[in-house]
């Protein structure tokens, strides 16, 4: 495809499907990081690095690439190998196409170019005979889309890192905090009936409409709360909806899915106790326990994992931006495990998850050289030695 490394490693990743079925019933060869975490696996041992794929669940595994430098610190440099699905894609998803200096598939945004860039960085400095300044973590890791389960599962297994960064589309920003996510589920019961006669039933519909309402008034004062200063002001909103069996019968169930954004300081009940409030005297629903709950994180500005990537950043492109971001990633599990890590990447979020998606190969570049001289510094002469993670 082209005579430059880096790109056709990325064109190698887009190439691969690597579908996150969301919880949906979705099988088949394009769903699953099996076929990309062997590729992967297989480019970190062909460069000499030991690694280790580490099924999460069954077809879809991590893995977790070790280079011991013998330095005094250890950086974590993760990217998840998932993507979101390709129903609306209007271009060929997994027929990498680079055109006008950007590379056009699903994933190259989120987040294989982020992946691509921490392996050629660091294989690509272990091909030259240099030795790290730090020993590296490389993770690509499973379901970050979903559940996080892949990074959660890392964390299980005993990872440990002294500082680390989460690969995404930041357009070379350092995102030093971001917003966490609830999501959990309300039922609301009713009684099936024919609908010649309605009355005969309990609609769970309606019962559902009564709540959907309320919530739509406390996701506007949610947005009216104090913000934070990176952040800004948390969030609700409703993103699915099921109900009902044919339309000629009274619905005796109704399942809504809420999205919710939090901010540090917020937990599972802080978030669910108001919900709970809300809708005291609706009968007739229920609160399903939240199945997915990632932190939100906040590395302080002053750390040193912020200022060595600064200091990289800088380096390659003259300046660095700081900032917060309104989404939650895998690096919120790993600040939660005792690791300080930042989001940092190629891309551009807005063209993340798209029909058309692309990726800037200049920024993918830029990624590459800014980890480069990341590995490259004596960062352990001024990090504690690694903590176990329990």
């Amino acid at each position: 495809m082209t005579g430059d490394p880096l790109v056709a490693l990325l064109a190698d990743l887009v190439a691969i499907p690597s579908v996150n079925p969301m919880g949906r019933e979705r099988t088949g060869t394009d769903y699953g990081e099996r076929g990309i975490a062997d590729y992967v696996a297989a480019y970190l041992r062909r460069h000499g690095v030991d690694c280790e794929v580490d099924e999460v669940v069954p077809g879809r595994p991590n893995v977790i690439g070790r280079i011991d430098a013998g330095a005094p610190a250890t950086i974590l440099l993760e990217a998840h190998l998932d993507t979101v699905h390709v129903d609306t894609m209007t271009i060929p998803p997994f027929t990498p196409e680079v055109r006008r200096g950007r590379l056009y598939g699903r994933g190259s945004c989120d987040t294989k170019g982020s992946l691509a860039a921490f392996l050629f960085a660091a294989c690509g400095m272990l091909a030259q005979g240099k030795k790290p300044g730090v020993n590296v973590v490389l993770a690509a890791v499973a379901d970050e889309e979903y559940q996080f389960t892949g990074a959660l599962h890392a964390v299980a297994r005993g990872l440990k890192a002294d500082f680390g960064i989460a690969g995404e589309p930041t357009q070379l920003h350092i995102v030093r905090a971001h917003k966490g996510v609830t999501r959990w589920k309300i039922v609301t019961r009713g009684l099936s009936a024919h609908s010649a006669y309605p009355t005969r039933g309990k609609n769970a519909i309606y019962t559902m409409g009564r709540i959907l309402t309320r919530l739509e008034d406390y996701a506007l004062e949610l947005g009216q709360e104090p913000p934070h200063p990176l952040l800004g002001p948390p969030s609700l909103s409703v993103g699915v909806i099921e109900g009902g069996q044919a339309v000629n019968i009274v619905p005796d169930t109704c399942v809504i899915e809420i999205d919710r954004r939090t901010l540090p300081g917020d937990s599972i009940e802080s978030v669910l106790a108001p919900v709970r409030r809300l809708l005291k005297e609706i009968p007739g629903w229920e609160i399903v326990p939240p199945h997915l709950a990632v932190e939100p994180m906040e590395v302080p500005r002053a750390s040193r994992a912020v200022a060595l990537i600064e200091e990289s950043v800088a380096h390659v492109t003259g300046t660095a931006t700081v900032e917060g971001a309104n989404y939650a990633t895998d690096a919120g599990i790993y600040n939660r495990a005792g690791i300080p890590t930042i989001v940092f990447g190629p891309g551009d979020i807005a063209h993340a998850h798209t029909h058309n998606e692309s990726i800037d190969l200049a920024g993918l570049h830029a990624a590459s050289s800014i980890i480069h001289h990341l590995l490259s510094q004596r960062a352990g002469a001024h990090i504690s030695p690694p903590k176990e993670i329990r």
